[in-house]
């Protein structure tokens, strides 16, 4: 093997390699345009691997922040996590109200922001306070805003919406 073709295998290797890694942080988006300040993707960010459940209480009013996504900071134990709650088209659907004081319940991927801040993608959220339930994501971090179901399958037909109009004369 000569010495050019030992490096270009060896610099190939090691590219490889720090892509794998790279791919590992939860809710770093690779390549996206979907970050913001915070360095979290929140469209596709979701990470299996983090998910807890958080018990507080909502500290402010839900927001719009990053990209349209409505936020809502919630004291739990002695730190403030901010639930990402999907974009505002969606979550304004939901009609699930939130209120400073409500206990709440939520499920969903924990991350830590470029920013400092501690965030949670939501998957399942609850106001003990009301009642209110809400599934934001499936099993596997599929937003319900991108058109999965709980199942994982595609609603409305997905892509084959129509027929399939590539098979069409």
């Amino acid at each position: 093997m000569t010495k050019d073709r030992f490096f270009s295998i060896a610099t190939l290797a090691i590219v490889l390699n720090s892509l794998l890694i790279g791919s590992a942080f939860a809710g770093f988006g690779f390549g996206s345009d979907a970050v913001g300040k915070s360095g979290l993707d929140f469209a596709k960010g979701y990470d299996v691997n983090t998910v807890t459940t958080v018990t507080g209480r909502v500290a402010s009013s839900p927001q719009t922040g990053e990209k349209e996504h409505i936020f809502v900071d919630v004291r739990a134990g002695g730190e403030i996590i901010s639930l990402n709650l999907g974009p505002k088209s969606f979550w304004e659907k939901k009609e699930i109200p939130l209120h400073p004081n409500d206990d709440i319940t939520a499920k969903g991927s924990k991350a830590q922001g470029k920013d400092g801040k501690t965030y949670l993608m939501v998957q399942k959220l609850t106001n003990k306070t009301t009642g209110s339930q809400a599934a934001l994501r499936n099993d596997q971090g599929r937003a319900a805003w991108s058109g999965w179901n709980s199942g994982g399958m595609m609603q409305g037909g997905g892509m084959m919406r129509g027929g399939g109009g590539m098979m069409r004369r």
